[in-house]
């Protein structure tokens, strides 16, 4: 058995703080200040997303070509997702005579659905991966989905939490939970949950 697989949820741990700390070392790179990081493409997450991958794929068991499928598959879901919420947040965040702009040049529906679909886009992401999963037939317990969707939704308000007791530099909200990367270890954790295959009560009560 692997190192990765024996002590799953100990290196599902590091790689979730590896990825953050990524995140943050490209922010301060390119500068705090405003809105700037909404402005370019962030290396950190082709980076964070591959050594998920790499993380996971020691994490399952399945056939070489089901593998190949299986990846290719996620990096299309993660190319779709990661466009999705670049254009939510720039709806949401975008503030003073540009948002205006793009607001009159917008139809109203469309500007509410890219501005709020950030909203649908959280729980979407354990349940994309969760269906992807059962599509190659790596079966996981609905409970685990329903806990990383849980734990995806309560990342929000404990990011939030852990900026105010930090006294993270800043405002102490949704948004800079995200620039701050303090959100991106609890994603990690709420997605990376689902690939850790539980060990039956029966094969516990025979160790």
């Amino acid at each position: 058995m692997n190192i990765i697989k024996k002590h799953s949820y100990l290196s599902l741990i590091l790689l979730a703080l590896l990825c953050g700390i990524i995140w943050r070392i490209e922010i301060e790179h390119h500068g705090w200040k405003g809105l700037i990081w909404l402005s370019y493409f962030h290396i950190a997450i082709p980076i964070g997303f591959g050594l998920f991958l790499l993380w996971a794929n020691l994490c399952i068991e399945l056939k070489m070509y089901k593998r190949i499928q299986l990846n290719i598959t996620a990096i299309l879901f993660g190319i779709f997702i990661y466009f999705w919420l670049k254009i939510s947040l720039y709806y949401l965040f975008n503030s003073g005579s540009s948002a205006l702009i793009l607001e009159m040049q917008t139809p109203r529906w469309i500007f509410f659905v890219f501005r709020y679909s950030i909203f649908i886009l959280t729980p979407l992401l354990p349940i994309g991966t969760y269906t992807i999963l059962n599509i190659f037939k790596i079966k996981r317990p609905i409970k685990q989905l329903f806990y990383a969707i849980l734990s995806i939704l309560i990342a929000i308000p404990i990011s939030v939490i852990l900026l105010k007791i930090s006294n993270h530099k800043g405002a102490h909200n949704y948004i800079h939970s995200i620039k701050s990367g303090y959100i991106i270890p609890l994603i990690v954790i709420s997605i990376g949950l689902m690939l850790i295959k539980k060990k039956s009560t029966k094969s516990m009560k025979s160790l």
